[in-house]
């Protein structure tokens, strides 16, 4: 230690004991504040202070000696959101719901929306969606009457975001756009209320990762820099962190690994020092992962994604946004040539697919019993005010909800069942290519041996004209086929028919979609072609004629079998 250290260490160790007594301080400061300014105190800092526990305390306290029910209420809801950032759901549970209780009783009704939509938040968080959009609906029944407008919006942007998981997504979209220009207004009016502005920065990043994830990405970036600019004057760590992430997250998908890297890399540091921010760090770790898959650095980004995964494991963390972890674990072991461990880590998607399309599932269902259903009733309750025409306007419309629930529930099903038998069709089709080409290398071909000394020959001939892919050269027909087989369109026919067991037609037919079948597979930039192009490359003339084809060999279309190679 050199002698300045030396000087410096009596106020190193005395630092502690002035952040204690200033802390103290603070707090003997705030013990002789209203009950009303102890309120405001917490809120503008409840997403902020480290030690926020301690005068939640002691408000509740000074709340509960006054016997003011209302700040009671509003105790328990700080309560909740402490213990709801610490993850300690149930106690989040225990103390919303007591909150909710207060607020029945005071029969004070916007703050009964406000803790009803604070209840479905934590289901929400929780990924239990069908009882997050319960809630949302009683506090929506609540809001529409009475409540501030910034909660108003607060809930309409979360019913929005779950209409975005169930892709819904123009009228999501729009809804967004909506609640932002509201919250512009807003924050001109009160432009100093912090809390207003934490809220805000909350519904940009929301909504730019939702143009992120519909490929908008000028708007996406747009509204992240917009979300930045708005916390030079609120640091908010949080909001922070998920904006810089985010503009990380649009060039990944725009391929623009280096800019992308810096900005994931700029945001992890920031998540990784900070253990409240630790939800935001395997999302960041994933699009790094991606970044360097692009890069084709596989070895770097199977440690990434290895790092992922441990996260997910421990954490026990079911996001949907964080499957895709999995698609490229092994997308990278097959690179690196570790097939088995691929085949394992891909099932392990496929289940978590699955599971997250049930919840999709039951929540497209909720949705439109819910709160679209709710919307029709209000609009009927506001036309029986104006007409005597309600009675056939609430039918009609209940009519046409009922109608439309039943048709998308049938089509959802049937169109999951589709997708789960069009899935299973790929992988056995990709298993017998494979299959077959371990047979190639390991098995010579023998060739015929036939009693029939001039149908050999012929054979041997096709075999040898196979080999040299005459079958993608348009000019060849039965009769110029049969001239290179030294014999007539007529025998050459009949031959065909009898060892091929085709006729001349289904026999070219089938020899240009194996071959499609084996090239699509192994040669990425062939997948890029057109469908168009694809058909012509192999001999056919028209694309109609090709897909028809090639889904009467397979069961499905060239572009499904293209989208679904370029998830291996």
């Amino acid at each position: 230690m050199n002698f300045h250290s030396l000087l410096l260490l009596p106020f190193i160790c005395l630092f502690p004991f002035f952040s204690l007594a200033n802390n103290q301080d603070s707090l003997a400061i705030f013990k002789e504040k209203k009950l009303s300014e102890q309120h405001l105190f917490i809120k503008e800092r409840l997403n902020s202070a480290k030690d926020i526990q301690l005068y939640i305390t002691v408000f509740s306290n000074n709340a509960t000696a006054q016997k003011d029910t209302l700040h009671i209420a509003k105790s328990y809801y700080f309560k909740y959101r402490f213990f709801r950032k610490v993850k300690v759901y149930a106690k989040a549970h225990t103390a919303i719901d007591k909150a909710i209780l207060l607020a029945k009783h005071s029969k004070k009704d916007s703050l009964l929306g406000s803790f009803f939509h604070a209840k479905g938040a934590t289901f929400f968080i929780q990924s239990n969606y069908k009882d997050a959009l319960a809630y949302y609906l009683k506090a929506y029944d609540v809001m529409r009457i009475k409540g501030s407008v910034a909660n108003r919006l607060a809930l309409e942007f979360d019913i929005a975001t779950i209409k975005l998981r169930v892709r819904k997504t123009e009228e999501a979209l729009a809804e967004f756009d909506k609640i932002i220009h509201s919250y512009d207004s807003l924050l001109t009016a009160k432009s100093n209320s912090r809390f207003l502005r934490i809220r805000f920065i909350k519904i940009l990043n929301n909504t730019a990762k939702s143009y992120t994830k519909e490929a908008m990405y000028e708007k996406a970036i747009a509204l992240y820099t917009k979300s930045l600019l708005l916390n030079e004057t609120t640091n908010y760590l949080s909001g922070k962190c998920i904006a810089i992430g985010g503009k990380g997250n649009v060039y990944t998908f725009e391929k623009k690994y280096e800019k992308a890297l810096e900005k994931l890399n700029n945001a992890l540091e920031i998540s990784t020092v900070n253990s409240e921010l630790h939800l935001i760090t395997p999302f960041l770790l994933l699009d790094k992962g991606k970044c360097l898959f692009g890069q084709k650095k596989y070895a770097e980004a199977l440690k990434v994604f290895a790092e992922t995964d441990s996260i997910i494991q421990a954490k026990q963390l079911n996001f949907l946004d964080l499957d895709e972890t999995y698609r490229f674990f092994a997308k990278t072991h097959v690179q690196l040539g570790n097939h088995e461990k691929a085949t394992a880590i891909y099932d392990q998607y496929i289940e978590r697919k699955n599971l997250n399309a049930d919840k999709r599932f039951e929540l497209y269902q909720t949705i439109f019993k819910g709160y679209d259903l709710k919307n029709v009733e209000h609009r009927a309750e506001e036309a029986t005010k104006a007409s005597n025409l309600f009675k056939s306007y609430f039918s009609k419309a209940i009519l046409v909800i009922t109608v439309l629930v039943i048709a998308t529930i049938i089509f959802f099903l049937y169109d999951r069942n589709r997708q789960k038998k069009k899935f299973a069709k790929f992988h056995a089709l990709i298993a017998e290519l494979k299959a077959k080409e371990v047979n190639v290398t390991e098995i010579q071909p023998k060739g015929y041996v036939l009693s029939d000394e001039k149908a050999t020959k012929i054979l041997h001939n096709l075999e040898t004209l196979e080999a040299k892919l005459f079958f993608l050269d348009k000019k060849y027909n039965l009769s110029t086929l049969a001239k290179k087989c030294n014999t007539n369109s007529s025998y050459l026919s009949k031959v065909i028919n009898q060892y091929k067991e085709k006729t001349f037609s289904e026999y070219m037919i089938d020899m240009r979609i194996t071959y499609v079948l084996n090239a699509l597979k192994n040669d990425k930039k062939l997948r890029s072609y057109t469908i168009q192009s694809i058909a012509e490359e192999i001999g056919f003339k028209k694309s109609e004629s090709f897909a028809k084809a090639f889904k009467k060999r397979t069961g499905f279309n060239p572009s499904y079998y293209i989208k679904s190679l370029e998830k291996l």
